[in-house]
């Protein structure tokens, strides 16, 4: 039977070597995302995909999309403060019909 640990070590260099971050930021990305965007928008935005620097926000609303993207600069500097220092390149924002 293989060790959980290992299998854990596994999976990050396997996810390092695709351009994802550490399972730990994904899952905090989700978790502390009201810090980062703030209470409004993260009733209306969720956080969708985190790859080579580049974070996909899904938004049920244009309105809620621009948003997004006029505070790209400053989604990206908290990022950086709450995942000490991990590189945040762009912002992008898909429109779904609900992100609950």
């Amino acid at each position: 039977m293989t060790d959980p640990e290992q299998i854990g070590r596994t999976l990050e260099r396997f996810l390092a070597q695709m351009g994802a971050p550490p399972p730990e930021t994904l899952s905090g990305l989700t978790s502390r995302w009201s810090e980062i965007v703030g209470p409004a928008l993260a009733g209306r935005t969720r956080p969708i995909e985190l790859l080579d620097g580049v974070l996909v926000v899904g938004c049920d609303d244009g309105g809620w999309a621009s948003q997004i993207r006029w505070m790209d600069s400053q989604i990206k500097q908290r990022f950086a403060e709450i995942f000490g220092g991990a590189e945040g390149r762009a912002v992008i924002v898909r429109i779904q019909l609900r992100v609950g």
